[in-house]
Parts: C-alpha cells; structure tokens; sequence
C-alpha cells in the first residue's frame, strides 16, 4: 500500500505540475511585455547601462519562455517516433544536471554499440526516463562513474561503481512492474540496470 500511495503522489505531482507551468507561462508574458514597454520609453534608451540591463533580463525571460513550452511540448506529446535512443539518452542526462552534485560530482559516458530506434509515446518514454533517472541519478554518491551502453535490440545498459541505498533498488523494482507494458527493466543490487524496449 505504500509503495502504491508513491507513485499516485509521483503522477499527481505531474499534473499539478502541468497547471503550475500554465499559470507560470502566464506571469513569465506579464513580465516580458512590462520589460518591452520598458525599452519602449525614451528615458531607459539614454542610459546604456539600464538599457542594458533591461535587454539582458527580457532575453532570460525570453530564454525561461523557450524552457515552459518544451516542458510543455515534451508533456502532451504523444508522436511515437522512431526516436533514437542514444539522443534520449543524452538529452536525460543534460536535463538531470540541472542537479548541480550529479553534474560535477559524476562522471558520465555513454557508449552507442549500435544505432537503436524505438516507436513508443514520446510523452511515455519520457514519463519512464524521468522515474528512473530520479531513482539513480539523485542517489549517485560523490565521484561516481555511469557508464550508459546503447547496445542492440533496443536495450540500455546503465553500470555505476560506487554502491546506492538499497532502497533505491526495490524503487526501480516496483517501477519495472509499472512500465512493464513499455520495457522491460532489470535491476541488479551492485550497480547494474537494463532496460530492453
């Protein structure tokens, strides 16, 4: 029951989300048109250094605007490729260095034995990618090696060096009796996860 009560937080957490980026979506709008109508006044556009400033903040506004619509995109996409696996997989690992201690404190590669391409849901493999990194990547110890290996048949393969808390382990279990229907996830106590789609 409680591993059940888990994962209906972790999917009501993505659809408070979702209202959370719509109503931010709405101030990020309101803040760039007061910053335009700000470049607009004749007064700002005399002093180089305010000027400056104002254009440099409605450019990080317009950089967040860019970040809200892909999340935005990645969440009600529903194409189902073929999406090449090794892009996926970059694409989750630069997404999850947003937390600074897997960034610079693990050590990262990934090996592309072979070109492989899958046809699911973009929003489903996301969905999985996202819950699995979670477990990982949040639990890697400092000075950690992944190395990640895109192999034939559609499967990855992750390998770390440095152990992870047990409970990390029947997480991914229960995640892989979840995605079932999507791949099929191996998990090995001492740094071993495959996931065949």
């Amino acid at each position: 029951m409680k591993e059940i009560s888990s994962f209906c937080k972790r999917i009501a957490l993505g659809g408070l989300l979702q209202g959370y980026f719509h109503n931010l979506r709405g101030t990020v709008q309101g803040i760039s048109l007061e910053l335009q109508i700000l470049l607009m006044k004749k007064e700002i556009c005399e002093t180089p250094e305010v000027y400056e400033k104002v254009n440099k903040a409605f450019s990080l506004l317009q950089k967040l605007q860019n970040q809200i619509d892909t999340a935005f995109d990645d969440i009600y996409n529903e194409k189902t490729g073929p999406w090449d696996l090794k892009e996926i997989v970059e694409k989750e690992i630069l997404f999850w260095e947003a937390f600074l201690p897997f960034k610079h404190k693990v050590k990262k590669e990934i090996i592309e034995e072979e070109k492989a391409f899958i046809e699911i849901p973009y929003n489903l493999l996301k969905g999985l990618f996202c819950n699995l990194c979670q477990e990982l990547f949040l639990n890697f110890k400092e000075n950690t090696t992944l190395k990640i290996f895109i192999k034939k048949d559609k499967k990855i393969e992750f390998f770390w060096d440095k152990e992870i808390n047990s409970s990390v382990y029947e997480n991914i279990k229960k995640l892989a009796q979840i995605f079932k229907e999507l791949a099929n996830i191996k998990v090995v106590d001492k740094g071993f996860l495959s996931l065949q789609f």
